[in-house]
């Protein structure tokens, strides 16, 4: 029996049939290549493509759909095509819609004072990176905020600043793709027993009502902990910050900040007693819990904690000729921590004096196992790429793929998820916009 062949004539004719709505958020979602293809299969799809008056009136949530599927400059373009998008571009559900499709970068910080933020495909072609690592702003904090700062953590597009000045008295969260920042005061009752050393920083958003929170614990005799929720800045004053009860003493944790994953912020523990603990903060429940962290001898000059892809991640430098990588494999499952992967230490990975010692700091874990890290010691600091092809670590020419200086000069980086999330959204907050500089 002979099987009935359908004639493909039909099937397009039943595609081209649909309406225009519809054919017009299909095509959105494909790639400028694409859509540019598609003006060649029928008149009337070509007309719709150019039909201006469609696009006009297309329901708002199909014109999100297609802006949020746009470039970071693209969509500032088409924020002077008409009032109207640019009023649905300043909206929190076109916000939301493309942070879920947005491509993590990264900002970078040249000695505290100039910020850089890069969009780089998944996989990064180290003979050619400049195809791959492209600019989306600039600006300098000294001329925002008459200071010099430290990135302390990167949420959805918003940066934590923490100022490095003795005479600073505030805070700042900044979002550089809407160029927003707002400023937000020490805890005053704190503010004459910081001891830089001794205090543990972290910023992130809970999972259920979406509250964005800043931590801070100050380990003076015994554990202070207070959270700063955005938005609630003119409120209650200039800014409350409540106390709550204090989870175990952490000591000083390299880079200070907790590693932010599934809702919770991160750190390791310092008790004195020698136990092998990392201490977590439910943001949404505003507690503190721990769990164990694999079987081997805290050093935390040599180590760090931090949230690499979808995983916590513990960084190993102990070892004179190699670096380690544990991941906890299920969150929360102490027996899940797995040596996941070694790097050999290559001579760049090694001191001027001929020792290992320094911190690496993983950023971004590609596609086949590469990874993009950072390596800290007294003298400055440099940044590194890992083939798990070729098994070799490659330095980076930081003035070349990254637009900041040299090795001696202090060069921070962390993952930036570019993001339209207005700081106008949080209403108690004195927001002030900025130019690119």
């Amino acid at each position: 029996m002979t099987k009935s062949r359908r004639n493909p004539k039909l099937k397009l004719q039943n595609f081209r049939n649909l309406p225009s709505e519809v054919i017009i958020d299909i095509i959105s979602r494909l790639p400028a290549r694409s859509t540019a293809i598609c003006k060649c299969v029928c008149k009337s799809w070509r007309d719709l493509i150019r039909n201006r008056e469609l696009l006009k009136n297309l329901p708002p949530e199909i014109v999100i759909e297609i802006l949020s599927r746009l470039s970071i400059r693209t969509i500032g373009t088409c924020k002077r095509v008409r009032k109207s998008w640019r009023d649905l571009l300043q909206t929190r559900q076109f916000a939301d819609s493309h942070l879920s499709k947005s491509v993590q970068g990264l900002v970078v910080s040249h000695n505290y004072t100039r910020f850089h933020v890069l969009a780089f495909e998944d996989e990064l072609d180290l003979e050619d990176p400049d195809i791959h690592c492209n600019p989306l702003a600039t600006f300098d904090s000294c001329k925002l905020f008459i200071n010099i700062f430290d990135v302390k953590a990167s949420v959805n597009g918003l940066l934590f600043l923490h100022p490095m000045s003795s005479t600073a008295t505030d805070y700042y969260i900044c979002n550089p793709i809407t160029r927003e920042f707002f400023e937000f005061p020490f805890e005053p009752r704190l503010f004459y027993i910081y001891f830089y050393e001794t205090v543990n920083y972290g910023f992130g958003v809970s999972k259920v009502t979406g509250q964005y929170k800043v931590v801070r614990i100050v380990d003076v005799m015994k554990p202070i902990c207070h959270i700063y929720t955005l938005g609630t800045g003119k409120s209650l004053g200039k800014g409350k910050w409540r106390r709550i009860d204090p989870g175990p003493p952490l000591g000083k944790n390299n880079q200070s900040t907790g590693a932010f994953l599934n809702g919770c912020l991160h750190w390791f523990v310092d008790d004195f007693t020698g136990s092998n603990l990392i201490s977590y903060f439910d943001l949404e429940t505003e507690t503190f819990s721990t769990f164990s962290h694999p079987p081997f001898p805290m050093l935390k000059n040599f180590q760090v904690l931090v949230a690499l892809g979808d995983y916590l991640c513990i960084c190993d430098n102990r070892d004179e000729h190699e670096i380690a990588f544990w991941m906890m494999k299920e969150y929360g499952n102490d027996e899940s921590w797995t040596k996941e992967f070694v790097i050999g230490k290559t001579p760049e990975l090694v001191s001027d004096y001929g020792q290992s010692n320094g911190i690496v700091y993983p950023i971004k874990i590609f596609k086949d196992g590469h990874v993009l890290m950072t390596w800290e010691q007294r003298a400055g600091s440099s940044m590194f790429y890992y083939s798990n092809k070729t098994k070799a670590t490659t330095t980076f020419d930081a003035c070349d793929v990254f637009g900041t200086g040299g090795f001696s000069i202090p060069v921070e980086a962390l993952l930036y998820t570019p993001s339209f999330l207005s700081l106008k959204s949080f209403r108690n907050e004195d927001v002030i916009e900025f130019s690119y500089f």
